[in-house]
Order: structure tokens, then C-alpha cells, then sequence
């Protein structure tokens, strides 16, 4: 099995579904942890050759200098003192350890300490008022623990791995200002909600950039914009950690966090020049930095999916999405029909394909499991994972029910505009249709249609005015998003409207 890095695909290393799709991807992460630790892996420092003597230490985002073949590790920054301070008041009581209550309450009182003027009343509002400020941020709205909680990446202090706060562990454990388990005794390695999957788009990212090292140092500048945008928030950040670990004289003691990343599939690197293009021009479309976070998030994980999709396709299958753009007053009976069996095509290429490799690959999987379990497990984190994401982004519909099919979502769209058009450019309405095809695969028109009808990957038709009225719906809809002018009665043209981003030296 040949995977990016060229890792040695042991007996019972990894499942089927990441041997196949990358390790790996479930679906107990969010969209925005997706982005949170793919940040994480980028912004960390990376280390190559013996962990005693490391042949190379950098910080780079991307160092495909030092380890083209992708194999090194990363040592993510700890911050769960800070994580207690924003998360701990207002989570459930379960996660709420008497030391880490504790550590908490003697965080307050020192950064009451070290706040000037006013009197403590004061202080405690200020520090109420930030709290509530970074919990603000908070990126995940489910009743969660304080340590399996996130704050959307603000500013570089923000993005942080996970640390699981095991009940066994910390339930007698009693605080000490000198105790290095107060904040080292956390499970880094749990792999809970941060499932790796940022991993993956990191790797991808890694491989694309080794191949075509000229997008490098431009993504790499333009991620740390977009994360450094707000120094206010780390400034406050930076108080309150330099705060603590000046309490807390145990810091130092806490061990580094050693991270080996997962692996993926070398098929992904289909993708390795769109995607590269993708990111380059949405994030040198200048737009507000949580638009821009919340739309990337979004972005990822169409990336993902399309990654996914195009490992388990093969030269025969269609790798066509048939979308119905399912824009109110524009419903459209035969463009939803050819959707839906377009969905369901997806999901059989998929699914054959985890068949497939449970035959090539079943003396690398478990004895423990038998070949229904392997199975069973291994469309959880693909197929149906692909439907949980593919609704999450607003590209799958109906959210509950029968008729699963393609769409595109307004958040979608913003993404495909601003990843496909240049900021302040402008193209035709049929050259952006042909460029979702060429990208992603997506028929939304006639011509597309046709090219698919002569593959024999989509069923016949003489009449093409369905998808006529397709193409009008999605003219319609990128109008209500405001990225598109009708120059003409016969010209539409789609425009990214934001200007260009420039980038602090």
C-alpha cells in the first residue's frame, strides 16, 4: 500500500478506512476542528531523525526543505492552563476536577494581582469580561468537558492540542503550585475529538507543496496573517498564560508532547495542483478574518471529500457530482432525480472500493475482527462519514430523509468563488461552471452533462432543458450571493469582489 509519508504499513497498523482514506478521519470531529488542527500541525515545531539527536529542528509551516518525504514530528504548544481559564466556569460538572477547580481559583487571584488600578471588584469584571470574550470564540457549541473544548483560531496562542482529562487520573490528585500533573497529567495522545483529520489535510497540503514548492512561502504568509490578524487577543492570551506558569513553578516540568503524524494516501496527490491553487487564491481574497476562517473550515472539508472520492473512483467510474442547485423558485424535478443518482453512484463506488481493499489488504488488518466488523467500521468513517460532512458544508440534501443528492450551499459557493477567481477578477458564468468541473467534478450545465453522457457515466437524454434550468437556478444563486452581473441578455459574468490581501513583511 503506498502512502504519503512512505510509512511501513505493518500488520494491524492501521484499520481499513485508513489505510484507504488517510489516518485517519472520523466523525466525532467538527468542521472547525478540521481547521484548528491542521493550524496546529503548521504553526508547531517540527523535529526529524532521532528524538535523542534530531537530524533538524525548524518552525517552518511546511519544512519540505528539511523532510521532503514527509517524515518527521511535531511538538505542539501546551496551553490547558489557559484552556481552564476560558473554559472551566461555564462546562458540565463531570470534567471538573477538584485540583483543576482549584488551579483555577488560584489563577484568578493572581491575575488579580498583577491587574493595576482599581479595586478588586473591578478586577474580577475585567476578568469576567474576558472570559466571556474568548468563550465567545468558543468553536464547538455541544456539551463538552472544558478540555475538549476550542476556541476558534484567533491568534496563534488559541490553537492548541487536544489534552484529555482523564477521571482516574485527576479525580484524587491534589494541587501543588510545584506539581507537574496539574497541568501535564492529560492524555495528549487520545485522539477524542481532534481525530486526526486536520492531520490529513496537512499531509496533503505537505505533499502538494513538495511537488509545486512555488506556492510555498506565499501559503505560508498568508496563514500567518490570517491567524495573527487580532494581536489584541494574543496579547490578553500571553498575560494570562505568563501568569500562570509565573505561579505555577511546575511548568517547566511539564514534558513536551512528541506528536508522529498519521499517513495518506499517495492517490490524494490527484488533487495536488487544485488544491494548492484553491488555497492560494481564497486566502489572498481579502476578507475578514472569522468570514475567512469559517469559509475555510467549509473549504477543507469539500477538499476532503473530494480526496476521498476520487481514491475510491477508478479510470471507468464517472467522477462526476451531478449537482441540483435547488435555488427557491427554481426547484427542478429532473435535475433533483439526476442528483440523487448521482449520490447514490458516490456512495457505491465507495463502498465497493472498502470491499476491495478488506481483499487486497486483509492480511494487514486485525485477526481480532472478522471481515463484517472490518466493514462495518470502515463505511462508518468513509461512506457515512461522507454524508455527515458533505450536510455539515451544505452540500448534501436533505438533512434527514430520503432523496440524498448534491447541492451547493451559499457558504459553499462563496468558498468555490473565491478559490477558483482570483481576488478582482472576473470570469464568464460558463467558464466558472467549466472550472467547477475541471476542480471538483461538478455538473451544473448542459455541456457537462454531455461530456459525462459520451463516458456513459450518466444516464441518457435528448432533452438537455433541465439542465438548462439548472444553469439559470445556479446564475440565480451566486446573484443572490452578489457574485454575479448580467453584462448582456446572453453574458453573465462571475467576479470575486474582494480585494487583494497584502501580506505584513
Amino acid at each position: 500500500m503506498k502512502m504519503y509519508p512512505d510509512v511501513d504499513v505493518k500488520k494491524k497498523n492501521y484499520p481499513l478506512q485508513s489505510l484507504l482514506f488517510g489516518h485517519r478521519i472520523q466523525p466525532s470531529q467538527t468542521k472547525y476542528e478540521y481547521l484548528i488542527e491542521f493550524l496546529q500541525v503548521a504553526i508547531a515545531k517540527k523535529e526529524g531523525g532521532s528524538k535523542d539527536d534530531p537530524s533538524f529542528s525548524t518552525s517552518a509551516m511546511f519544512p519540505i526543505e528539511e523532510a521532503p518525504d514527509g517524515n518527521f514530528r511535531y511538538i505542539p504548544k501546551l496551553g490547558i492552563g489557559l484552556k481552564r481559564f476560558i473554559f472551566l466556569p461555564k462546562s458540565k460538572i463531570d470534567g471538573k476536577a477538584k485540583v483543576d477547580e482549584e488551579a483555577y481559583r488560584q489563577l484568578i487571584k493572581e491575575l488579580e494581582e498583577h491587574m493595576t488600578g482599581g479595586n478588586t471588584i473591578k478586577k474580577r469584571n475585567s476578568i469576567t469580561i474576558i472570559q466571556n470574550l474568548l468563550n465567545g470564540f468558543s468553536a464547538v457549541n455541544q456539551s463538552r468537558s472544558w478540555f475538549d473544548q476550542n476556541v476558534l483560531p484567533i491568534c496563534p496562542e488559541v490553537i492548541l492540542p487536544e489534552g484529555m482529562g482523564i477521571k482516574k487520573w485527576r479525580q484524587d490528585m491534589s494541587f501543588s503550585h510545584d506539581e507537574a500533573d496539574v497541568d501535564g497529567k492529560f492524555d495528549y495522545h487520545k485522539y477524542t475529538y481532534m481525530c486526526r483529520g486536520g492531520e490529513v489535510y496537512y499531509l496533503h497540503l505537505l505533499n502538494a507543496l513538495v511537488e509545486h514548492p512555488e506556492y510555498k512561502d506565499e501559503i505560508e504568509s498568508r496563514l500567518n496573517e490570517m491567524i495573527s490578524s487580532f494581536p489584541q487577543f494574543s496579547y490578553l492570551c500571553n498575560f494570562i498564560k505568563g501568569t500562570w506558569e509565573e505561579y505555577y513553578t511546575a511548568s517547566g516540568q511539564v514534558p513536551n508532547v512528541i506528536k508522529e503524524l498519521g499517513a495518506i494516501p499517495l492517490s490524494f496527490s490527484q488533487r495536488n495542483d487544485y488544491t494548492l491553487n484553491e488555497l492560494k487564491n481564497f486566502l489572498s481574497s481579502k476578507a475578514h478574518p472569522f468570514e475567512k476562517m469559517e469559509t475555510l473550515a467549509n473549504g477543507i472539508i469539500l477538499q476532503l471529500l473530494r480526496m476521498m472520492y476520487l481514491a475510491a473512483s477508478t479510470e471507468t467510474d464517472s467522477n462526476c457530482w451531478v449537482i441540483d442547485v435547488n435555488c427557491s423558485g427554481h426547484e427542478n424535478i429532473e435535475a433533483k432525480k439526476s442528483a440523487i443518482a448521482s449520490f447514490k453512484h458516490n456512495e457505491e463506488v465507495i463502498s465497493t472500493y472498502l470491499y476491495q481493499g478488506l481483499a487486497n489488504y486483509r492480511d494487514l488488518l486485525s485477526d481480532k475482527k472478522d471481515d463484517q466488523t472490518l466493514i462495518k467500521d470502515a463505511a462508518n468513517d468513509s461512506y457515512r462519514l461522507f454524508r455527515k460532512l458533505g450536510k455539515m458544508i451544505g452540500i448534501i440534501i436533505p438533512f434527514t430523509g430520503k432523496g440524498m443528492r448534491f447541492t451547493l450551499s451559499e457558504e459553499i459557493i462563496k468558498f468555490l468563488v473565491l478559490a477558483i477567481i482570483p481576488p478582482k477578477q472576473m470570469i464568464t458564468l460558463d467558464a466558472f461552471v467549466s472550472e467547477l468541473y475541471r476542480h471538483f467534478g461538478m455538473v451544473i450545465g448542459p455541456e457537462q452533462y454531455k461530456t459525462e453522457m459520451q463516458k456513459g457515466s450518466v444516464a441518457e437524454v435528448g432533452d438537455f432543458s433541465f439542465l438548462e434550468a439548472n444553469l439559470d437556478a445556479f446564475a440565480q444563486k451566486l446573484k443572490d450571493c452578489g457574485f454575479l452581473r448580467d453584462l448582456s441578455d446572453a453574458t453573465s459574468i462571475v467576479e470575486n469582489p474582494y480585494d487583494l490581501e497584502e501580506v505584513n513583511e
